[in-house]
């Protein structure tokens, strides 16, 4: 299968809600009773978000989601295993080590590297999981 099949075959609402899930991901993992206090105490912010950005994020999350749906496609992933192994392999693969990049260069606390990657790995997955079944 080629890429420029694969971007044909893409399932546009899967990937909506796929952007969706992982940006929630998100907005959950940061809330305080789960890590977003640990995360505010380790990088020095708060907890509100920045409204100017907010239109950035929301299409970041829809890029991200368009890109896995591509490689979810390529791979030929039909199941929730399938999808969140892709998915694991992408975050492996690119997210993990671009973040150890910040642990070595920018000394990031390890405990805000585990809650980085850890955001990261659930969001890819649960995103993976839709875009495989839901072709």
């Amino acid at each position: 299968m080629s890429l420029t099949t694969g971007l044909s075959d893409i399932n546009l609402l899967a990937v909506f809600v796929a952007g969706v899930a992982h940006m929630v991901t998100g907005l959950v993992w940061y809330t305080p009773k789960l890590f977003g206090n640990a995360w505010a105490d380790l990088t020095g912010k708060d907890l509100k978000p920045a409204q100017q950005w907010l239109v950035a994020g929301i299409i970041g999350h829809q890029v991200i989601a368009l890109a896995l749906a591509v490689i979810v496609r390529l791979a030929d992933a039909t199941t929730v295993a399938g999808g969140i192994a892709v998915a694991v392999l992408v975050w492996l693969g690119f997210v993990v080590t671009l973040e150890v990049g910040e642990l070595i260069w920018e000394k990031i606390p390890f405990r805000l590297f585990l809650i980085r990657i850890g955001n990261h790995l659930v969001a890819l997955s649960i995103a993976g999981a839709i875009l495989a079944v839901w072709r």
